[in-house]
């Protein structure tokens, strides 16, 4: 596939993968100016519940991508997964900003020994907070510079993101309480995609294999 190609993709990939930025700001907008149905009688609510879930969708879709292309023989598909990746991190950055714009609205404002007490108090924070840190180590250490000085400690780091997921899933699973249909999809969708990259994580390295070699 020629880069121009490659590039036109990733523009269109982002666009969709950010499309649902634009509702969100519609709602909030509606929210604020008093028209429309907007975000619901709990904005903050309705804002934090729908950032994590599409952090958590395209945080999936990102592990779909190795599986995919083992199905479909298409390498090229690779090539698009550190985007898909990255917008993940942008929904997660929104969900996180969505709780602290919703802690400085209080009374007392919004202090880092609140953020202490929150994180220790309660522990789908902890998870929360976790699996955001994760993420954000992911995310910094994407670039291609950080690929070459990582060296072979940059795959087995970005292998990390199957725990963030995972604790993703119990953070929403915590939060929504009510109703676990979503979280339980979501964790029966990645464990799939675990599944299907079993044989991989067993097969040994070539190098491991010729050293055990007779």
């Amino acid at each position: 596939m020629r880069p121009a190609t490659i590039v036109a993709i990733k523009a269109v990939l982002l666009v969709l993968l950010l499309a649902p930025l634009g509702q969100l700001g519609f709602q909030v907008w509606q929210s604020i100016s008093g028209s429309g149905e907007g975000l619901g009688v709990n904005p903050i609510e309705r804002l934090t519940h729908r950032t994590g879930e599409l952090a958590l969708y395209v945080l999936l879709l990102s592990l779909a991508v190795t599986p995919l292309r083992n199905l479909t023989g298409r390498a090229v598909l690779t090539r698009f997964r550190r985007l898909i990746g990255l917008c993940a991190f942008v929904y997660a950055t929104l969900h996180l900003a969505v709780y602290v714009l919703d802690r400085s609205l209080g009374e007392d404002g919004f202090t880092l020994r609140d953020v202490a007490k929150d994180i220790a108090k309660r522990p789908y924070i902890t998870i929360g907070t976790l699996a955001f840190g994760i993420l954000l180590a992911l995310a910094v250490t994407s670039t291609n510079g950080m690929i070459r000085r990582l060296g072979k400690s940059w795959q087995t780091l970005h292998r990390l993101v199957y725990g963030a997921a995972l604790l993703g899933v119990i953070h929403f699973a915590w939060l929504v309480k009510a109703s676990l249909v979503k979280p339980l999809i979501l964790f029966g969708v990645l464990v799939s995609l675990m599944a299907a990259r079993l044989p991989a994580w067993l097969k040994p390295s070539n190098s491991k294999a010729k050293r055990a070699a007779p």
